[in-house]
């Protein structure tokens, strides 16, 4: 029988080249903790390839600890990874292990309400996101009256993307995860000072830890413990505040309903795409 490998914890997803080293830090105690608590060795331990995407990353069946959105976790690794749970961030718009997206506008334009966006030009990050599109699209659902509701709509390719996208006046409006928001007002204001958000979108849990299904749930369950225990610890305040957070929920699938609630709730409403 062949030994299982694994990947070290990797967390991508808001790991912007601002707070790398504020991310690197949290990383290696995570991995620290985790290795001991599951009696990993060295030798059990394979690096990452130097190039590699988000979307493989969370496909890898060595994953130890990886960050994913709530979309993906319901659509596309849905049963091929295990849930662990959801960080709590202190960012406007989060609360425990949930939260909502902001709709921002160029900081001088007459935009006050979605409603006001009506044939105008709105940018998302991915198809596959639920706080760039998804909730968008439950948001717009309710006001589009089963029409499309956008003149233009532009995939950027990321949550910042979309942000230049309408700081440099290419697009009207788009819907920025509250964390990315948050983030970007501490280390980019020369950014966000050029943008204002005028409402908030509906909540949902937070981007999950997830790891592979390679551990058993027993396994999992004791992963989960170590997270929050170091998501808690005086060791990683320093790293945390930086990052925005401040504990950690352990989850199940069912508090990610709300996600496929949203979706079917769009379509039910004639809008069942970002249009």
């Amino acid at each position: 029988m062949s030994r299982r490998r694994y990947h070290p914890v990797r967390l991508a997803m808001y790991d912007w080249p601002e707070v790398r080293q504020e991310t690197e830090n949290l990383e290696r105690a995570l991995h620290e903790a985790l290795t001991d608590a599951l009696g990993l060795e060295p030798d059990d331990l394979v690096p990452w390839p130097e190039e590699i995407s988000e979307a493989d990353i969370w496909r890898q069946r060595g994953v130890l600890l990886t960050q994913t959105c709530g979309y993906p976790l319901t659509h596309a690794l849905k049963g091929k990874v295990r849930l662990l749970g959801a960080p709590h961030y202190s960012a406007d718009g989060c609360e425990g292990p949930r939260y909502c997206s902001h709709l921002i506008v160029h900081r001088d334009s007459p935009f006050e309400r979605l409603p006001d966006l009506k044939g105008k030009r709105a940018a998302f990050n991915g198809p596959d996101s639920q706080s760039g599109m998804n909730t968008f699209r439950h948001a717009v659902a309710h006001i589009a009256e089963e029409q499309e509701f956008f003149a233009e709509v532009t995939r950027s390719g990321g949550h910042l993307a979309s942000m230049w996208t309408v700081a440099e006046g290419k697009a009207d409006v788009a819907s920025i995860d509250a964390v990315c928001w948050g983030l970007a007002c501490q280390e980019i204001p020369e950014l966000t000072e050029q943008l204002r958000p005028i409402a908030q979108t509906a909540p949902a849990s937070g981007l999950p830890f997830i790891t592979s299904m390679q551990f058993s749930q027993t396994e999992a369950d004791l992963i989960a413990e170590t997270v929050k225990m170091v998501l808690s610890s005086p060791e990683t305040a320093k790293s945390r505040e930086r990052l925005g957070i401040r504990g950690f929920s352990k989850l199940s699938l069912d508090d990610y309903d709300g996600i496929l609630q949203m979706e079917q709730e769009a379509e039910a409403l004639g809008y069942p795409a970002l249009a």
